[in-house]
Formats: structure tokens, sequence, C-alpha cells
């Protein structure tokens, strides 16, 4: 069997319809467990490097285009991110959330099956407001850009692929639209079917 990753906009379900793939399939799934295993080799704070995973911003970006500047912590977290996740496909197939894992996986000689999860802004601000607990819609519209565009910013710097662009996936998915268990089912047709 391939190994899966599963790249998401912010509240586009991701980390549930990843769980119910992983569980279709009967393998593991490696989403903060890539930040725990860091936490654990390295020692750093678990909660601060959650926040930094995926957290490079648009200025990092431009700032790394413009100047000789190292930012040797991001990297270091970025490279120690990259040694987890080769860690756990060392063990075999499995489910893989974020974090650079279809080109790392790739460029470690892996075949996979790449997803990306979008949504409309109506669907992911509702499930955004209910795991931030507020109906305030400045807010929710505020952290949804901040998190998309973290990611963005993660997923091309370190992968040197267009974040969302469909030649970097086998399939993408609007689970607004579709739903969460839709969306699992296909993933795991398609899966089973590219095998």
């Amino acid at each position: 069997m391939k190994f899966v990753t599963i790249s998401r906009e912010y509240g586009s379900g991701g980390r549930e319809i990843a769980l119910a793939v992983a569980k279709e399939l009967g393998v593991e799934l490696y989403d903060r467990d890539i930040i725990r295993r860091v936490a654990k080799e390295s020692g750093l704070d678990y909660d601060y490097l959650n926040m930094e995973a995926e957290a490079l911003t648009k200025t990092e970006s431009f700032l790394r285009s413009i100047t000789p500047m190292q930012y040797d912590q991001k990297d270091t977290l970025f490279d120690m991110q990259r040694e987890a996740i080769l860690g756990f496909a060392a063990q075999g197939p499995c489910v893989i959330v974020g974090r650079c894992g279809d080109s790392i996986l790739e460029g470690a000689g892996y075949e996979c099956f790449n997803v990306f999860l979008h949504a409309d802004d109506a669907h992911r601000a509702l499930r955004i407001g209910e795991r931030m607990n507020t109906s305030d819609e400045a807010l929710i519209q505020k952290s949804m850009h901040h998190v998309d565009s973290a990611r963005k910013a993660h997923y091309e710097r370190y992968s040197g692929r267009r974040w969302g662009d469909y030649k970097n996936y086998d399939l993408m998915l609007d689970t607004g639209r579709l739903g969460a268990d839709e969306a699992v089912r296909l993933i795991v047709e398609a899966v089973k079917a590219s095998a």
C-alpha cells in the first residue's frame, strides 16, 4: 500500500478525515505525533514546537529571499520534523497530515497518494468557530487567514512546490460540499484503486 499524505486548508476537517482514513486503511496516523517525537528527542517544549511547526510567515519568507540571514531555528525544526516523518515511514505505510509530508516522503523514494482538502469559507468558518468556541466572525476570519498563510509559506519554503496546486496532489476534495464521510470514502477508494 502507498503512503497517504493529507494537506489541508484550516477548517476543512483534515485531522478528522485523516483519522478516519487511517482507521479504514488499517494504518497509523501521524499528525501531532510528529511534534511529540521532535519534542521528546530534542527536549524542547511541545506547545512551543506545535505553535512554531508550520508558522513560517510571509514576512519571514520574504526576508529569506532578500537577505543572507539564516533562520536556523525554523530550518532546524523542519529538519527534525523530516527525520521524525521518515522514522515513522520506516515502520510501514501510514497517513501523514501536513508538515510537507508529501515532499519529504517522495524525496526519500516512498510512493505516496497525496490529498488536498479544501472548503468554502462558510463551512470552514463554522468548523473553526466550533473549535475556537467563538462566533466572532472577525476573529474566525483572521485565524483562518493567518493559519492558511503560515501553512502556505511553510509548504512553499520547504517543499519548493505551490501549496494547493492541483499538480502536487492525486486527489483534491471540497469537504464543505462533500462532507467528511464522503471525503473519507472517496480517499479510501482512490488509495485502494491506485495500489
